[in-house]
């Protein structure tokens, strides 16, 4: 039978793991977070220096600003050509080279067609004000030759290099990986949840395989409630009649309950139905197969499964040997269920 997805179980079970979404939530925080702080702050390299000039330009008198030809770009290609490259390493007192001048300074018109804007960023703060200087002459030498410039004059001029600040977005990128872990963790959990092949519930036995469950026992052998209990008798009563002899077998494991173990559980079967010369015990299925032998000539089998044990390809290869059989499944035994889990399903207030 197929089995649908059950809207309330996932939610309960999402609600059961939910400290797995705030871990991934906090990891996600942390790998994003701390990653990004350690790369720019921690282990960045050494901060960049930036030292601003302003050159203010006085146009002849018969110029109009409005047809002025002189543009950003202008001043951007002035500041790389060679001629005033000459012209700054010929005012630097230390060697360099033009390569390395055009890689930290530039020159242009921010917003007024009136100033030029030079910015010089360097690693060395006394290197970045000499450069600033040298560029801030070259300029005005090269100003002054233009058509329609007929001054150019140092407007402000720096004493020192400002260190230049990196924004710090250490928070964003906290809150970003929060988000990426959280989403994360719940996809794996969804994905485990769709791998899950345990029986949390009663229903599913029913579901899946077309068995019912005719009782539960939480971990310590006990009816899950006064409800389960009363129809725990009800079904074994009912399974029962009229049989002369039913097999108990646990198929919870390769490893799962030996006779013994099985004997016990089957006083607590026994004490909700008086049906103690009926049923007989015998090894689990998937730890001993030669078990069948002994339950072909019986009335058919009860299984005993242990709730939420993500072993259900073993009760299907169980289940398949014992259809190949053809002995009866009359049907399951959950022991080992969670009881506040399960009665919260239930939407029981029975403690």
């Amino acid at each position: 039978m197929k089995e649908t997805v059950n809207i309330k179980l996932l939610f309960l079970y999402l609600l059961r793991k939910c400290y797995l979404v705030l871990l991934g939530a906090l990891l996600g925080a942390l790998l994003f977070g701390g990653g990004y702080y350690l790369k720019n702050f921690t282990f960045a390299p050494s901060p960049d220096w930036v030292a601003k000039s302003e050159l203010y330009l006085t146009y002849a008198p018969e110029v109009r600003l409005e047809n002025v030809y002189i543009n950003d770009y202008t001043w951007q290609t002035l500041s790389a050509s060679d001629a005033c490259l000459d012209e700054v390493m010929a005012n630097l007192s230390f060697d360099t080279t033009k390569e390395y001048l055009r890689s930290v300074a530039t020159a242009g018109l921010e917003s007024d067609v009136r100033l030029v804007i030079l910015t010089v960023t360097c690693k060395d703060p006394k290197e970045a004000v000499d450069i600033a200087h040298a560029y801030e002459n070259a300029l005005i030498k090269l100003g002054e030759r233009m058509v329609d410039v007929e001054e150019v004059q140092i407007f402000t001029s720096p004493q020192t290099a400002e260190k230049k600040t990196q924004d710090n977005r250490t928070l964003r990128m906290c809150i970003t990986g929060a988000v990426v872990g959280a989403v994360f963790a719940l996809l794996i959990l969804l994905f485990a949840f769709a791998l899950d092949d345990s029986v949390f519930l009663p229903e599913q036995t029913r579901m899946r395989y077309g068995i019912p469950t005719l009782l539960c026992l939480d971990k310590d052998g006990n009816a899950i409630s006064e409800w389960n209990k009363e129809t725990g008798k009800l079904n074994l009563e009912n399974t029962l009649k009229d049989k002369t002899k039913v097999y108990l077998s646990d198929v919870s494991s390769e490893t799962g309950c030996g006779r013994e173990d099985i004997k016990a559980l089957a006083e607590k079967i026994v004490s909700f139905a008086p049906a103690g010369e009926v049923l007989q015990c015998t090894d689990g299925i998937n730890e001993k197969p030669e078990a069948v032998s002994e339950i072909k000539n019986s009335d058919g089998v009860i299984l005993l499964l242990r709730a939420e044990n993500r072993r259900g390809k073993l009760l299907e290869r169980a289940l398949d040997l014992l259809k190949t059989q053809n002995i009866p499944v009359l049907g399951f035994v959950l022991y080992g269920t969670h009881k506040k889990r399960l009665l919260r399903y239930l939407g029981s207030r029975e403690k």
